[in-house]
C-alpha cells in the first residue's frame, strides 16, 4: 500500500480575526506563500541549481503542488494536500522531501535557530523568503499556525507578527557583508527592474527617487510588488552630505505596506489591557514622513515616524480615552462625551474587568 498523501494544515487564530472571520485577501496571500515555499523546497530536494526567474516553478508542479482538502470555520482551518501522484515515484518522493524540507526551515524560523539546518544558503533564503510570506505583518493581532497532519512527523509552527520582526533582525545580521550604514526607508514604489537590467527598485522617498538593489532570494517578493504601492524598504545604504539615504546597495527586507484597515480586537498599554467585545478597523495612512492610526468614530488617534511607535501611542491614546471617558462619571461629562462613553463602555468586553457599573 502506498504512502498517503502528505496534507498541510493553516489555521487562522486570535483577537483580529473572531469564529473564523478572515479576510479572503489574506486567506489568498497565505495560501500563495504556502505554495511558493513548497516549490522552493521541492527545488531543493531535487537538487535543482539554475536560476529562479520567470515561471521556474512549473518544473516542479507535479511534485510540490498543492490542492485543497477541506476546511473548518469556528477557527478558519485550511487543509491542503500534495498532488504529486504515487504512482509517478521520484515526483512523491520529492514531495515529501519538499514537506519535510518546508518543516525544518519552518521550525527554524520558529525556534530561531539556523545551526541545525543542512541546507546551502542559496536554498535557505529562499525558502525563509518564502515562509515569511506567512507571518502576519506588523500589528496585526492574529497568527497563523502550520502543521503537517499526515503523518505526524514534525511539531507545528506558529507565525505571528514578531516571528516576521525576528525574522528581519536575523536577515540584517546575516546579509551584511560590508560596512554600511542599515536604513529604512518608506515610500511610493516607483519601478521594478525584474530580470531586466540591474536587480533593483526604485522608491519615491522625501521627494527623492532612490535606488535599492536586492538579491536573488527577494525575487518572488520583488515580482510581486505593485507599482504605485507604498512599500518598506531595508537594507544598508550610502549616506549623502546631509545624512539622508542616497543608495541601498543590499535589501535586507522589502514588503508591501498593506493601507487596509487594521483589524484590531485587544488594546494593552502599561501593564493594562482592554479586550473588546468586537474588533474594530482603524485606519491607517502615511503622509509627509508620518504613519497615522485613527478611528474617527471614537477619536482615537496614534501617529509617529516609525509604523511600530504609531501603533503604541494608538495603544496608550485608546487607554487614556477609556480611562478619561469611560470610567468617569457621565453627570461630569457633556452630552458629546456621554455619547462616547457608552460608545467605548458597549465595545469593551465585560470580562476585561475595566467596566465600572453605569
Amino acid at each position: 500500500m502506498s504512502d498517503p498523501q502528505p496534507r498541510l494544515t493553516l489555521t487562522f487564530s486570535g483577537d483580529g480575526f473572531r469564529q473564523g472571520a478572515v479576510p479572503l485577501t489574506v486567506v489568498a496571500a497565505k495560501l500563495q506563500a504556502l505554495q511558493q515555499a513548497m516549490f522552493h523546497a521541492a527545488a531543493a530536494a531535487s537538487g535543482h541549481s539554475g536560476g529562479r526567474r520567470g515561471l521556474w516553478f512549473n518544473r516542479f508542479r507535479s511534485a510540490a503542488e498543492l490542492t485543497f482538502a477541506s476546511s473548518q470555520h469556528s477557527e478558519l482551518v485550511i487543509e491542503a494536500e500534495l498532488a504529486a501522484d504515487p504512482l509517478l515515484h521520484e515526483d512523491f518522493n520529492i514531495g515529501q522531501q519538499a514537506v519535510d524540507l518546508l518543516f525544518d526551515v519552518a521550525v527554524a524560523v520558529d525556534r530561531d535557530n539556523f545551526s541545525n539546518l543542512t541546507l546551502n544558503r542559496y536554498d535557505r533564503d529562499y525558502m525563509v523568503r518564502a515562509l515569511e510570506g506567512l507571518m502576519p505583518n506588523s500589528g496585526d493581532q492574529y497568527a497563523v499556525k502550520l502543521e503537517n497532519c499526515r503523518p505526524k512527523k514534525h511539531p507545528p509552527v506558529m507565525f505571528t507578527a514578531e516571528t516576521r520582526r525576528r525574522l528581519k533582525s536575523y536577515a540584517a545580521i546575516e546579509d551584511q557583508s560590508f560596512n554600511a550604514e542599515e536604513a529604512t526607508i518608506v515610500g511610493e514604489l516607483i519601478k521594478i527592474h525584474v530580470d531586466a537590467g540591474e536587480d533593483k527598485i526604485t522608491v519615491r522617498w522625501q521627494q527623492r527617487n532612490i535606488d535599492c538593489f536586492y538579491g536573488d532570494a527577494l525575487r518572488d517578493q520583488i515580482a510581486n510588488l505593485i507599482a504605485g504601492s507604498v512599500v518598506e524598504v531595508t537594507g544598508f545604504a550610502t549616506l549623502n552630505d546631509r545624512g539622508q539615504v542616497d543608495q541601498i546597495h543590499q535589501v535586507v527586507n522589502v514588503e508591501h505596506v498593506s493601507m487596509e484597515p487594521l483589524r484590531i480586537g485587544r488594546f494593552e498599554h502599561g501593564g493594562r489591557v482592554c479586550n473588546l467585545a468586537t474588533p474594530i478597523s482603524v485606519n491607517i495612512e502615511y503622509a509627509d514622513g508620518l504613519w497615522v492610526y485613527n478611528h474617527s468614530g471614537l477619536n482615537l488617534w496614534g501617529y509617529a515616524e516609525r509604523r511600530e511607535n504609531a501603533l503604541t501611542n494608538l495603544h496608550a491614546d485608546f487607554l487614556d480615552l477609556f480611562t478619561q471617558i469611560a470610567e468617569e462619571d457621565p453627570n461630569n461629562l457633556d452630552g458629546v462625551a456621554q455619547q462616547l462613553r457608552e460608545r467605548l463602555r458597549t465595545l469593551v468586553a465585560p470580562a476585561t474587568g475595566s467596566r465600572p457599573d453605569a
